[in-house]
């Protein structure tokens, strides 16, 4: 499973690469245009990511613009809704227009900042991730 987290904050994105690269290989983007170069790399390489973890406010481009450059990427490749990167919003920002925006978008969940290691294990099993020393 390739994973990527775009996330400004370094404190966040060591808490979700530690839980989650028990599942996955991880990749770190600070910001919305690293997002978007590893994801469009990724496809470049036939080597898609699987999931992302995605904060909304960050800098150069935040987390609704990159998943709607997302959505209209794979839209353009013919991607089927299926067969999408699933995507986690993970943000501070809790207004409804944020979730329901984000939801419209296509994000499986809209985890609001701060949140722990609990919760993130939950959700983790929520998206039915199996270690990798599981799948073997």
């Amino acid at each position: 499973m390739k994973i990527l987290i775009v996330e400004d904050n370094p404190v966040n994105y060591r808490l979700l690469q530690k839980i989650l690269e028990e599942y996955g290989d991880c990749e770190v983007a600070v910001n919305g245009k690293e997002g978007l170069i590893a994801y469009e790399k990724s496809c470049a390489d036939n080597d898609p990511i699987d999931l992302i973890f995605l904060d909304i406010k960050m800098p150069e481009m935040n987390g609704h613009e990159l998943l709607a450059l997302i959505r209209k990427d794979e839209e353009r490749r013919g991607v089927a809704k299926g067969d999408q990167v699933k995507v986690v919003i993970e943000s501070i920002v809790s207004s409804q227009e944020s979730i329901f925006k984000g939801f419209d978008a296509g994000a499986l969940f809209y985890f609001v900042k701060p949140y722990g290691t609990t919760e993130l294990e939950s959700l983790v099993k929520e998206l039915g991730l199996v270690k990798k020393a599981e799948r073997q």
